[in-house]
C-alpha cells in the first residue's frame, strides 16, 4: 500500500481480509469480511451483539457470511471502512492519512460501539491536531458528532459528543 495524505474515505468496493469470520454490510450493500476478534475483543458492545455474553473470547453466537451478513444500519460503509483502517493498518502506528475529520468520524464510531482504546486514540490523535474533545453524554450513546465551528465559535478547536439526540 503507498502513502498517501489524503483521507481513507473514497474506496467503494467492498473490504475483503483474508482469513475473515464475519461479514458486515452496510446500508448502501458494502460488504467487509474482517475479524471478529477486534470487535469481541475491544468491545463489550460487540461482545453481547455477537456472543451474547461479556468475554471478550466467547465463540459467535452466529455465522455472518457473505449471503447472510450482519447488518450495520448505525454507521455508514465510508466511516466503517476509516474505523477499520485502525485495526487494518499497513504501517503500525502511523495514522498520518487520516484527517482531523476521519478521527471524528472514528471517533464516533468508537463512541457509540464502546471501543474504549480506540476512542482514548482518536482523542489523542484529535489532540496532536490541536484539537480537544468535549464530551456531554447523558448516560446513553453518542448519537451525533459536531465539528465547533457548527456550535459555539466561542470554543475554539473543540469537538463535542452530543447525545440524547441534542444538539447544543
Amino acid at each position: 500500500m503507498q502513502a498517501t495524505t489524503e483521507s481513507f474515505t473514497s474506496v467503494p468496493e467492498d473490504l475483503i481480509i483474508r482469513g475473515a469470520d464475519i461479514v458486515f454490510m452496510t446500508d448502501d450493500g458494502s460488504k467487509f469480511h474482517v475479524h471478529a476478534y477486534f470487535f469481541t475483543r475491544e468491545s463489550v458492545y460487540w461482545q453481547q451483539k455477537l456472543t451474547g455474553h461479556n468475554k471478550p473470547h466467547h465463540p459467535l453466537s452466529k455465522r455472518y457470511t457473505p449471503n447472510d451478513p450482519y447488518i450495520i444500519q448505525d454507521v455508514d460503509s465510508r466511516d466503517l471502512r476509516k474505523f477499520l483502517r485502525v485495526f487494518y493498518n499497513t504501517r503500525y502506528g502511523d495514522y498520518s492519512f487520516f484527517s482531523k475529520f476521519d478521527w471524528i468520524d472514528i471517533l464516533s464510531i468508537a463512541h457509540k460501539w464502546e471501543f474504549p482504546q480506540v476512542k482514548a486514540l482518536s482523542k489523542r490523535y484529535l489532540g496532536t491536531m490541536g484539537y480537544g474533545v468535549v464530551e456531554r453524554t447523558c448516560g446513553v450513546h453518542c448519537t451525533r458528532i459536531v465539528d465547533d465551528e457548527m456550535i459555539d465559535r466561542s470554543y475554539p478547536n473543540q469537538v463535542y459528543l452530543i447525545s440524547c439526540g441534542h444538539e447544543i
